[in-house]
């Protein structure tokens, strides 16, 4: 009985190969397998794509005449490239397109059939990654603030937000959001979102949180920091800030308006200064009488050099 199995897999590999017979793939992803076989020999026979554990009751999903299976009619294609050999690609995987598949070429009495083993699962997760939409300084006026984690590789991933508490994680919220109220904060700690899928689980790295002051909402405050997050000192940050505009005070504030007076007589560009050395100063910001001197020398010059010219020429005559 081995024999004739023997023979038959010699005559198969002789006429028909496969670069792969077991290929893994993830969920979403895509797979390629090219055959070779004997050009010349089986050019014009039809080439076709089998699903199932024997070769006898596999169903044929898609051919080279132009068949193709419904389940796969957007996502797979069977090219017969000649000489270049066939090619078979399938993407947008599901879990369930794993199995048992077979590339057949039709043959009179017996097809030349060669077995690919498919596997399909999902992709690992990594590291989630934890950012919040705005900047972090509204945490110290109370506001609320949501914090996104997102897993950057990964298939089906879920999210989960768990808060350490005296070393053991209480889940807060599944999803990949979180939402923080000052008055409804967790206890000081930390808080880290989880990726997980049906292969791995992953952390990310641990947001701290601090509650500096109690009270209601307007008047909680609060810090939120981690190493992907902007540092800052919650309390310089609670204070008003600093007006820009002097106008008013000035008017209404004479003190106030002579200190600004004697600030500005303090800057070299200021108005105050520009006004008190017009008569000193220039366009060019030199002396007034350095520029006289100047002018009066170059005057000098351009007549005894007039001067000279006439002497000359009468001299000539």
């Amino acid at each position: 009985m081995w024999l004739p199995n023997l023979l038959l897999i010699s005559q198969v590999s002789a006429h028909l190969w496969c670069d792969n017979s077991i290929v893994h793939a993830t969920v979403g992803g895509r797979f390629d397998v090219t055959c070779k076989y004997t050009a010349n020999q089986y050019r014009f026979s039809k080439k076709y794509w089998c699903l199932g554990e024997s070769r006898s009751t596999c169903e044929i999903l898609m051919d080279t005449d132009g068949f193709t299976a419904a389940s796969l009619r957007s996502r797979a294609q069977m090219v017969d490239a000649l000489y270049s050999g066939l090619h078979v690609r399938v993407s947008a995987l599901q879990l369930g397109d794993a199995g048992t598949y077979w590339v057949g070429i039709d043959k009179i009495y017996a097809d030349i059939m060669v077995k690919i083993q498919i596997s399909v699962r999902e992709e690992s997760v990594s590291v989630p990654e934890v950012w919040t939409a705005g900047p972090p300084l509204v945490t110290c006026r109370g506001q609320s603030i949501t914090l996104h984690c997102r897993s950057a590789q990964g298939t089906s991933v879920q999210y989960s937000w768990y808060a350490d508490a005296r070393g053991a994680d209480v889940l807060l919220r599944s999803g990949p959001e979180l939402p923080l109220r000052c008055p409804s904060l967790p206890p000081d700690g930390r808080v880290v979102c989880a990726a997980h899928n049906a292969v791995s689980r992953e952390r990310s790295t641990p947001v701290f949180l601090r509650v500096l002051k109690t009270g209601q909402e307007e008047d909680c405050v609060y810090t939120v920091t981690s190493e992907g997050l902007e540092s800052y000192d919650c309390w310089i940050t609670t204070q008003p800030p600093p007006t820009t505009s002097t106008t008013s005070e000035e008017t209404s504030h004479p003190a106030a308006r002579t200190l600004t007076n004697g600030d500005r007589n303090q800057t070299p560009h200021g108005n105050q200064t520009f006004n008190g050395n017009i008569l000193l100063r220039s366009w060019s910001g030199v002396p007034v009488w350095y520029d006289v001197i100047r002018w009066c020398l170059f005057t000098a010059m351009i007549a005894t050099i007039g001067l000279v010219h006439m002497y000359t020429a009468v001299t000539l005559r």
